[in-house]
């Protein structure tokens, strides 16, 4: 198994692990403001609609950054690996 593998695999296990007790939290535990689920329950449909597209559209921002992030810190590496291989010398 090469280096990278070897040391990807514990991230990719608590990646796993976390998106498993993700998917059996209960609805309950659920990130709502109880403020917010009181007054969508007693609204109509149209102001529920509103209200999740006024989530995503707030979503965007900060996926935007860690997207950018990742693609910075991606880009470094693969530099870094570019210029070794260049020199003669292994990853």
């Amino acid at each position: 198994m090469s280096r990278l593998r070897m040391k990807s695999a514990p991230a990719f296990v608590a990646a796993l692990l976390l998106c498993a007790a993700a998917a059996l939290a209960p609805a309950a535990a659920s990130a709502q403001c109880p403020l917010c689920r009181s007054g969508l329950d007693q609204a109509g449909d149209k102001t529920a609609r509103t209200m999740n597209l006024a989530i995503l559209v707030l979503l965007i921002p900060p996926v935007s950054i860690f997207c950018t992030i990742f693609a910075v810190a991606y880009r470094r590496r693969n530099a870094s690996n570019d210029d070794a291989d260049d020199r003669g010398l292994e990853p």
